[in-house]
């Protein structure tokens, strides 16, 4: 079972992602996260514990932010 604060720290980054990446449309973004969560734990989106996919979150945002740092 998820924990509610767990489940709404995991929308809160999602919302902190959006307006990090602006260009990727909210479906682009969950399948993203999605197919990180699933690399990191072998669990996707629908499996996946909250703070699993809180990770991928946090994962993709220092992913994106690190490459656009070198670029």
């Amino acid at each position: 079972m998820n924990d509610r604060g767990a489940r709404a720290d995991v929308f809160t980054a999602l919302q902190d992602l959006a307006e990090v990446i602006p260009e990727m449309r909210a479906g682009q973004l969950m399948a993203a996260v999605g197919e990180l969560c699933a690399d990191l734990h072998g669990r996707g989106l629908w499996d996946a514990d909250d703070d699993e996919v809180l990770e991928a979150v946090w994962q993709f945002r220092r992913n994106y932010e690190a490459a656009a740092i070198t670029n």
